[in-house]
């Protein structure tokens, strides 16, 4: 049987890119200057310049600038002579989010599909555009659509090369399962789960079969399409920590990781129509990892989240230490990945949640965001040297075929396959039931018998002087029961009804008497021909008959209320 070839490994380094954000609305009102970067397509650079005592403390455009004069000589030793950093792509100020992704992220995406590892991150200083490059935005665009990010064309891809796949019809199955998690001050916290004691500070571990670390009991969710995904996802943002800060109103103070895991059972090329259901198939499952990192920013005297910033400048500074570890090991080829230098991947719980994508075995993308503000010249010279690090770390991706054990397609296709067992025995054990009953011919004569007993039962409740005979000694007893019921509820019907017909009549009387006396009362004002008149409305102490009737009280109550009221009104 000929075993479908894969696609081949994917030599190459870490493809890095760069998107330089306009500047905001706020920062142009405030009149903060502009940084003298020249972009192309593959490079960026930063343009010498002479400071003296006089302009140090204004720029070339005339604005007092925010730095002291000592951190502006001390931006002099990052200004290097060949101070163009070369990347795979440049993105201006005009470029769109879905030309970012198109130009920089596709091809990993669809490497997913494949059954390759792979991951998009995105690094940079604090309101450089990370979160608004990955997530997107609430806000509406100005061509009225809204501001969609990396996560919304990758999941449409993803799940469109799937659907595409599937409906080709070659018997290909797919799984695909998400999980969303946040890093906050070195403790992962599950962003699936509602905040609890079973959410917050997972444990990271590591594979016992050597597949990197993984965050034990972080929960996984199978989605069928990228709506669901995103439900979730928007879902989940909301338990994500963020807080106001001096550089932006809503900044993400935890590093996040959105994993979707596909699983892909393709059946052998060879296998035909005549064999089992069961067929062999190769499963392949790929790992795509969407990582926003925290920015890092400058601490202060007097910043607030103290904590948490060191915590955020403290992992990313343990990233760097891995990317710089992995860049030079790579630089040796002499040297056997195995045979070379001990990498910290352990010093950090961030680095180990990405060994995977840093190690090798995956197609890895990242994106480094800038902001064009002079003031951050600094840290956007340290971001560019990150990148180049990062450029320099090699990498192999190659699909990842698991075994049947392994495979949830195959545990699904398994419990399926039981259900139908259940309900195949179910089914029989209904036939078997029916089965037993009697034939079809003693129903119908039963149902005939059935049949006539109620006929003549009807007949003899309409005529009482026809009897009822049956075969059986219990049914004529219920009968003659039932006709002496009847009996007795026509009776109790019939009184009922009279008593009624009283009422009525009573309360006519007094509705009458009522006119009569307000008349009288009106015209002469005499109270006792009124009284008279209501007493004769309802004469209940000479009747014994009508005594009997529940109502009787009432009625006696109501007039002796409206004798009262008589009073009253000749008193007034």
């Amino acid at each position: 049987m000929a075993v479908p070839l894969p696609p081949p490994p994917v030599p190459g380094h870490v493809s890095v890119s760069c998107r330089m954000r306009p500047l905001l609305v706020g920062e142009v009102s405030s009149g903060v200057a502009r940084a003298p970067w020249v972009l192309t397509n593959q490079s960026i650079t930063l343009k010498e310049r002479s400071l003296s005592r006089v302009d140090s403390d204004f720029n070339s455009d005339g604005l007092k600038s925010l730095k002291t004069r000592g951190e502006l000589r001390n931006l002099d030793h990052l200004r290097r002579p060949d101070g163009e950093t070369i990347m795979d792509h440049v993105f201006g100020e005009e470029a769109s989010t879905q030309q970012v992704y198109e130009e920089a992220f596709k091809s990993i995406v669809f490497g997913a599909a494949e059954g390759m590892n792979g991951a998009i991150l995105a690094y940079g200083q604090t309101a450089s555009g990370k979160t608004f490059s990955i997530s997107g935005s609430t806000a509406v665009s100005y061509d009225g659509e809204p501001n969609k990010g990396i996560i919304h064309f990758a999941l449409d891809d993803l799940f469109g090369q799937l659907t595409k796949k599937a409906e080709e019809g070659k018997g290909m199955e797919y799984l695909v399962r998400m999980s969303y998690c946040e890093l906050y001050m070195e403790r992962v916290n599950d962003l699936l789960r509602k905040i609890g004691p079973q959410s917050q500070n997972l444990v990271v571990k590591e594979d016992p079969e050597g597949r990197g670390f993984y965050a034990d009991g972080l929960k996984e969710k199978i989605v069928s399409s990228a709506e669901e995904v995103l439900m979730l996802f928007a879902e989940a943002e909301k338990r994500r920590r963020v807080a106001h800060t001096r550089y932006n109103e809503v900044s993400s103070r935890s590093h996040t990781l959105l994993t979707l895991c596909v699983e892909c059972s393709v059946p052998l090329e060879d296998v035909t129509d005549d064999d089992d259901d069961d067929g062999q198939s190769v499963t392949r499952i790929g790992r795509l990892v969407i990582v926003d990192l925290a920015g890092n920013e400058r601490l202060e005297a007097g910043t607030e989240y103290v904590a948490e910033s060191s915590s955020i400048n403290k992992s990313l500074f343990f990233l760097g230490k891995v990317i710089e570890k992995l860049a030079a090991r790579d630089k040796r080829t002499s040297v056997a990945p195995e045979d070379g230098e001990h990498i910290p991947f352990r010093d950090s719980k961030l680095t180990r949640l990405l060994s995977v994508h840093l190690n090798g075995n995956s197609q890895t993308g990242l994106l480094v965001t800038l902001t064009p503000s002079e003031d951050a010249v600094e840290q956007s010279l340290t971001t560019l040297r990150f990148a180049q690090k990062a450029a320099e770390v090699r990498c192999v991706a190659k699909p990842v075929l698991i075994s049947k054990e392994q495979s949830l397609i195959v545990k699904q296709r398994e419990i399926i396959s039981q259900l139908h067992n259940q309900v195949r025995s179910l089914q029989e054990e209904v036939q078997r039931s029916t089965m037993q009953r009697t034939n079809e011919e003693e129903l119908a004569a039963e149902r005939e018998q059935c049949a006539q007993q109620l006929q003549a039962l009807v007949l003899s409740s309409s005529k009482h002087g026809q009897s009822f005979i049956s075969k059986s000694r219990e049914v004529d007893t219920v009968v003659t029961a039932l006709h002496r019921n009847m009996d007795v509820l026509k009776k109790q019907k019939a009184t009922v009804v009279e008593s009624m017909k009283g009422l009525y009549q009573t309360i006519h009387g007094i509705t009458a008497a009522v006119a009569q006396a307000s008349e009288v009362l009106s015209a002469t004002g005499d109270s006792e021909v009124a009284k008279e008149l209501l007493r004769s409305a309802c004469p209940l102490e000479e009747s014994g008959k009508e005594n009997q009737n529940v109502w009787v009280p009432a009625i006696l109550e109501l007039r002796e209320k409206l004798e009262l009221l008589v009073d009253a009104g000749r008193s007034r």
